[in-house]
């Protein structure tokens, strides 16, 4: 960035992952625009905002249609999942290409999983348009922190809220593992992937970890007790296969999860 001038960056989407990243940005003193649904932004016509893409030094991906998915999905759901996000690619890969500025898109571990999901589809297809383009990909391995819990909030924000109710209960024995990443950490990567050059990466902590040891972990701070269920929770199909150089997390998961047990009472107590 020359002189003192101000890095300018777009973000598309502010939920969980793009709100986070927004304030970081910011954080770091750098200048933020931000379109998404929530602020009455349609990114499924992203060529009304090519002033915004052309201003950009850099642009980031981040909006994305991921369904709902605590309740039973049916075969329409599916398909209204896989229409949003071709829209969504449509418009948004074609307004990159058109503002040819350096962009990163925000994927899944659904993307390359050999268990073929709408949303791992979907992901795909954008992946494969970003390399087209010359983008960077940071692919996402269950990534927490505090959510207010809704259809759409993840695994460990739900069993605090359990928790703070008295009782965290699984469905599953807990025996199934996964890699977590603390939210300030995955953002803080996406922005040295940025930096450093690097096209593909699995933003990942690298530690494979038991539902049953996180829940363990959440019960033990709240105090509360963990009960499981009978059921075999499903195996991760897929690991990560290109790391993120030169690049570790700050957090450690215990300290991830007290960030987000802090941040959770804030809420409570609002």
């Amino acid at each position: 960035m020359p002189g003192s001038e101000k890095r300018k960056n777009l973000v598309l989407g502010s939920g969980f992952i793009g709100s986070h990243l927004a304030a970081l940005l910011i954080e770091r003193g750098e200048e933020v625009v931000v379109l998404s649904r929530k602020n009455g932004h349609d990114l499924k016509k992203s060529e009304n905002y090519h002033d915004q893409f052309t201003w950009a030094d850099r642009i980031w991906f981040v909006a994305w249609d991921v369904g709902i998915w605590k309740r039973d999905v049916t075969p329409r759901d599916e398909a209204q999942i896989l229409e949003s996000n071709l829209e969504l690619c449509n418009s948004v890969f074609h307004s990159l290409e058109r503002a040819g500025k350096p962009f990163l898109f925000v994927s899944s571990q659904a993307a390359p999983s050999p268990e073929m999901t709408t949303l791992g589809a979907t992901k795909r297809i954008g992946e494969r348009w970003a390399q087209i383009l010359g983008g960077h990909i940071a692919r996402l391995w269950n990534v927490y922190g505090w959510e207010e819990p809704g259809e759409k909030s993840h695994l460990v924000a739900d069993l605090i809220v359990k928790g703070m109710k008295g009782k965290i209960e699984l469905m599953t024995s807990g025996e199934e593992t996964r890699q977590f990443l603390y939210v300030r950490d995955c953002v803080e990567a996406f922005v040295h992937q940025f930096d450093i050059g690097q096209k593909e990466a699995d933003v990942t902590s690298g530690e494979w970890v038991s539902v049953k040891e996180v829940a363990q972990r959440i019960g033990k701070k709240l105090g509360v007790e963990v009960v499981f269920g009978p059921d075999r929770g499903k195996a991760s199909l897929f690991v990560p296969r290109i790391l993120l150089e030169s690049w570790k997390p700050r957090f450690s998961l215990d300290q991830g999860l007290d960030e987000t047990i802090k941040d959770a009472k804030k809420w409570q107590g609002r």
